[in-house]
């Protein structure tokens, strides 16, 4: 079980009143600047490879949080220039990240399980950004990525405090799930469809919309908030509750990358990291409020599992998040989720 502090904590945030979070991101805010660095001629320029674009706000809107807190800690010290799944699909885009083409990567880690996505696993650990730094979390992840894939991780950010939701055409069963259906969702999800008696549909979350549309797929599973900029709504009218999991999207910069960086560049990138991890939670957070507004106007309608289906989808889901940890990286992640438990931060 996830510990008192961080229960507490999570609650607190997901009120949008936590002062510890509030404060902490504030103060940070005015002793960083004092890190700012001044314009120079010549500023590091990153190319950095997206697994979203600004058409799915909620994830985006964190990568564009990170270059806004760059900007205000180093001034033109390091800029960005970015490039989506457009470019480079998503499941595509490790390598040529690991390889240099691109110098940094803005991804959700499922995306690339096959290859050894560790990060993946965070997903599993409490949304408390201190603790996940102060417990060791941080610092595995960020050393396994280096030696792994030659990138170094200078943020570890979570979406909100609200995780994932699956949203469907027709409501839930007289049982309250889903059996028998077709339901989309990258592997992170699979736990939580097959508990749900689903089948798991593998699709890039570019084609949910018009998969509902054709009846390929009967729902999906998506980040908590994006049903609104992806115009899910138009083809889907449940969303399920409550949410799971803890949408967490990393930062890499390729080492070699990395390493070309003076020591002052690297600060601001580092803090930048810091800053967005501390203000994510909350600022996602008022993302998720204004969209579940908006969807109550648009009449997507809220389907309340069951409180022992939803005991059983949040269990489901961080069993399958380890596993799948355990499938791409073996001891890798027996030893985080050891370092997470030990912290009160996972099951």
């Amino acid at each position: 079980m996830i510990n008192t502090f961080h229960t507490s904590t999570a609650a607190a945030i997901r009120r949008g009143k936590s002062r510890v979070v509030g404060t902490l991101a504030a103060a940070a805010v005015a002793g960083l600047a004092a890190f700012a660095q001044p314009a120079v001629a010549d500023a590091a320029e990153l190319k950095i490879l997206s697994s979203f674009n600004s058409t799915q706000k909620p994830t985006f809107a964190v990568l564009e949080r990170y270059i806004e807190n760059v900007g205000k800690i180093g001034g033109d010290t390091v800029t960005f220039v970015v490039s989506g799944p457009e470019v480079v699909p998503i499941f595509e885009q490790l390598q040529p990240v690991s390889s240099g083409v691109f110098d940094a990567l803005y991804t959700h880690p499922v995306f690339h399980a096959g290859e050894g996505g560790l990060a993946l696993t965070v997903d599993a650990i409490a949304v408390d950004p201190i603790a996940r730094r102060a417990s060791g979390v941080w610092d595995y992840v960020d050393n396994f990525y280096q030696q792994k894939h030659g990138l170094k991780m200078v943020a570890m950010m979570s979406v909100s405090m609200y995780g994932y939701h699956l949203f469907t055409k027709e409501p839930l069963s007289d049982a309250g799930d889903l059996a028998g259906r077709k339901v989309r969702g990258t592997p992170t999800y699979h736990g939580v469809i097959r508990a749900l008696g689903a089948e798991p549909v593998v699709l890039p979350g570019s084609e949910i919309y018009s998969a509902l549309q054709k009846g390929i797929v009967d729902g999906a599973g998506w980040p908590a908030a994006g049903m609104v900029s992806m115009k899910h709504y138009e083809v889907a009218n449940y969303r399920l509750r409550p949410t799971f999991g803890a949408a967490t999207q990393p930062v890499f910069i390729n080492l070699d990358s990395w390493n070309g960086l003076t020591n002052a560049e690297k600060s601001v990138l580092l803090e930048a990291g810091k800053l967005t991890e501390l203000e994510m939670p909350w600022i996602g957070n008022q993302i998720q409020a204004e969209e579940d507004t908006r969807l109550d106007e648009l009449g997507v309608e809220v389907q309340q599992l069951p409180a022992d289906v939803a005991a059983k989808v949040q269990t489901a889901f961080i069993e399958s998040i380890w596993e799948l940890g355990t499938g791409c990286c073996g001891e890798a992640a027996a030893e985080l989720r050891g370092i997470a438990l030990k912290a009160g931060l996972t099951q």
